[in-house]
């Protein structure tokens, strides 16, 4: 079953310094891929760059497919000369009358487990959002579908948010990078970020 999405009511949330709010109608990275590329030391750093740069668009495009009604991210050089790409974006999610969907149900509609490489273990668990009270999450590692053909295999948290006197109605808030690596410490930045959602 597909779970319509539709615009929810205000609501606000914030990124830390260095994050871009990115414009769902089309975000020009253009200045960032010239700063990144700039900065590269190797022919292999650039394509490195332009690989990262491909896949932003994408996910951003994705995102914007699904119904996003807000996303930011960030992308940037690392210690090592490496990239960190991180991005979150925000769902109104309706679930119909009379229809009992889970919470994994809800967050299967933006995306599935991944089963690659020994990832793919999903945890639903709980958080406590300052002045929302106690809602779902899920995290784990996901593919995420950027074209019909592509796909990436990402660190993934979806917080599931009921909207206030709208029943049935959520905000599915989804973070994803695609450093495995650092799941650790990205999960903490998303807590983070999601914990700054307030609703006006």
């Amino acid at each position: 079953m597909t779970v319509p999405v539709h615009t929810p009511g205000s609501f606000t949330f914030e990124v830390p310094e260095g994050w871009l709010d990115y414009d769902l109608a089309g975000q020009d990275f253009s200045r960032q891929q010239s700063e990144l590329r700039a900065a590269a030391a190797t022919p292999e750093q650039r394509r490195a760059v332009d690989d990262a740069l491909r896949q932003a668009r994408r996910l951003l495009r994705a995102a914007r497919q699904q119904g996003a009604t807000s996303a930011a991210g960030m992308i940037a050089r690392d210690d090592d000369g490496g990239l960190l790409m991180a991005f979150v974006g925000v769902f109104g999610v309706t679930v119909p009358d009379g229809t009992q969907l889970s919470v994994a149900d809800i967050a299967e509609q933006l995306s599935r487990p991944a089963r690659v490489d020994g990832h793919g273990d999903r945890t639903v668990t709980s958080a406590n959002i300052f002045g929302i009270g106690v809602v779902a999450r899920i995290i784990g590692t996901e593919i995420v579908e950027l074209t019909e053909t592509t796909s990436a295999v990402m660190v993934a948290m979806h917080t599931i948010v009921p909207v206030p006197a709208q029943p049935g109605s959520y905000l599915v808030v989804t973070c994803m990078s695609p450093n495995l690596p650092l799941a650790d410490a990205l999960y903490d930045v998303f807590d983070a970020i999601t914990g700054t959602l307030r609703f006006a």
